[in-house]
């Protein structure tokens, strides 16, 4: 009798202490998870209140959620702005979140919800009119790790079905904008060794199914874009914190810059491309460098730009005759040219061809 209760004190505690252990895991991480949790809290509130880097932040309610599985602080029409910036930009949402795992808050994915307004000055202009974009999607979310070893870590923006208007301040003209997809990924550049590049970063970027209605149309390549993708790395960033796109290329022209382009698709009309090469900004912002080019079906290509003015019959013809011979040399298929494309002096050459003006950036 005395050893069946022991057997059975024994299968008792046997159930009791895993039970009991977990329960006080359960309770430890709660413990773990709203300290946590207040803490994103204060430093979001803290953040905002410092406006650092001339950062104006905002929202019309806060919310703090998401146990026991993530910490996800919410947004009711959050807002940003940088007044003080070149562009004077400023963004207002409908809803975002930003959600972080517990057991890794270095790693924060954000999530926009509604539309998404973006106003800002064109500084190219005279006037400096505002802008200027509202845009919805599908989903846009974003991916962000930051990397201790680096000023700027992993970075991924994701964009589905994007339908924006993008209205010209200047003129008041106004373009509808879609797009199957748009993808960035980011991060720091690494050499054959995986040893870090200083302050380079490689870069892949892919649009999807792009088309602009109301703008004037493109000559030769039409408004709708079928796919642009870059893989690229960029060199010589400034190691500085900006909240302005035109101070932070400013500083990168300035710090010799460049974009070394590893592989360029762009499918675009009748244009079928693939480049690589390298290319920076002039003393007048615009871009400027080499590509080598080969060029799908390029009779076709000259064709539509003889049919709307970007060059001329003759000067197609002598193109067209030269780059044939030239790739045939250099046995490249029959149906593809090796073309040189050259951005300089404000100007865009397709091989000896000045197909286009190139505009400051900024």
């Amino acid at each position: 009798m005395t050893e069946a209760k022991a057997k059975g004190s024994g299968r008792h505690w046997g159930i009791v202490l895993p039970a009991v252990a977990l329960g006080a895991l359960v309770i430890l991480y709660s413990v773990y998870w709203f300290a946590v949790a207040d803490e994103v809290r204060k430093s979001v509130e803290a953040f905002s209140a410092r406006g650092e880097e001339g950062l104006v932040t905002g929202w019309e309610d806060f919310s703090v959620g998401g146990y026991p599985y993530r910490i996800e602080a919410r947004f009711e029409t959050p807002a940003a702005s940088a007044p003080e910036t070149p562009e004077a930009w400023e963004w207002r949402g409908e809803r975002a979140a930003v959600a972080l795992l517990p057991y890794n808050l270095r790693h924060a994915v954000l999530t926009l919800g509604g539309e998404q307004v973006l106003r800002y000055r064109d500084v190219r202009t005279a006037s400096q009119a505002a802008s200027e974009l509202r845009a919805k999607a599908e989903t846009a979310r974003a991916s962000y790790v930051d990397l201790p070893e680096s000023p700027f870590g992993r970075l991924a923006i994701d964009i589905e079905n994007l339908d924006a208007a993008h209205r010209r301040g200047a003129t008041g003209a106004e373009d509808n904008i879609v797009a199957g997809r748009l993808q960035l990924h980011t991060r720091p550049a690494l050499d054959e060794t995986g040893a870090p590049v200083p302050a380079s970063y490689d870069i892949a970027v892919q649009a999807d199914s792009i088309a602009v209605d109301g703008a004037e149309r493109v000559p030769a390549l039409g408004n709708g874009m079928e796919l642009l993708l870059i893989q690229a790395r960029l060199r010589d960033v400034p190691q500085t914190a900006h909240v302005s796109a035109v101070e932070l290329l400013q500083a990168w022209r300035a710090n010799g810059g460049t974009l070394a382009l590893s592989d360029l698709i762009v499918k675009w009309g009748p244009l079928d491309l693939t480049a690589s090469g390298e290319l920076a900004l002039d003393t007048q912002n615009r871009l400027e460098g080499q590509l080598d080019a080969r060029v799908t079906d390029f009779d076709g290509l000259l064709k539509a730009m003889v049919r709307d003015g970007v060059v001329k019959e003759d000067e197609a013809r002598i193109a067209l005759a030269g780059l044939v011979l030239v790739s045939q040399f250099q046995g490249n298929r029959s149906d593809e040219v090796r073309v040189p494309v050259i951005m300089r002096e404000g100007r865009l050459f397709l091989g000896p061809l000045a197909i286009a003006k190139l505009e400051p950036l900024y």
